[in-house]
């Protein structure tokens, strides 16, 4: 009889990997305040609910309110119409302030459109929101664009100065989706 039966579905640390339009659900909102000026913010992390990303995460996806002038706050006004649109809050619906944006998106399922933005100051390259849409009947629909190669691990690949030969040290030992064999004496408990 066995322990358990391998599902990839099933792992810590799942990550999209593609850009694209996914349907998502708001596992993780927090109201909080821009660093420089002190702008209301909510953060977003939101978890992929279907396709072959289903459980990856797109984390820290901020949406700020800035009433500091007329131009500013009309496009305040249009980001989150967008987003309380996407999840299809009604036409007329007040809303009295940014918590209350919060509590309503909590839990709830949209679509979100991804692109892989700019490196930051390590140089790694994280998907970013480019809008929000009501869920896709249709199912999340990655793009084909992977992540770009800013801030790659040096010790996977190694170029040297003298050759331009480059060598690849990883090794994919499960690349043939083949099954594995392990007896009782290979493992160490």
């Amino acid at each position: 009889m066995s322990l358990f039966t391998v599902d990839s579905n099933n792992v810590f640390g799942m990550s999209v990997q593609e850009a694209g339009t996914y349907n998502v659900k708001v596992v993780k909102v927090q109201t909080t305040t821009t660093k420089g000026r002190g702008l209301p913010m909510l953060t977003l992390d939101v978890e992929v609910i279907d396709g072959k990303y289903k459980g990856g995460q797109i984390r820290y996806q901020n949406l700020v309110w800035d009433s500091s002038d007329e131009e500013h706050l009309e496009t305040s006004i249009k980001r989150f119409n967008t987003f309380l649109v996407a999840l299809r809050v009604k036409d007329g619906a007040r809303v009295d302030s940014i918590g209350q944006i919060a509590k309503a998106a909590q839990n709830s399922q949209l679509s979100v459109e991804t692109e892989w933005g700019e490196p930051n100051n390590s140089g790694q390259v994280y998907l970013q929101v480019r809008g929000y849409h009501p869920l896709n009947p249709d199912g999340s629909q990655p793009n084909g664009v992977k992540r770009p190669n800013a801030g790659q691990n040096p010790s996977r690949s190694i170029s040297n100065n003298t050759s331009n030969q480059e060598i690849n040290h990883s090794t994919d030992s499960f690349g043939k989706d083949d099954g594995i064999n392990i007896s009782d004496s290979d493992l160490p408990f």
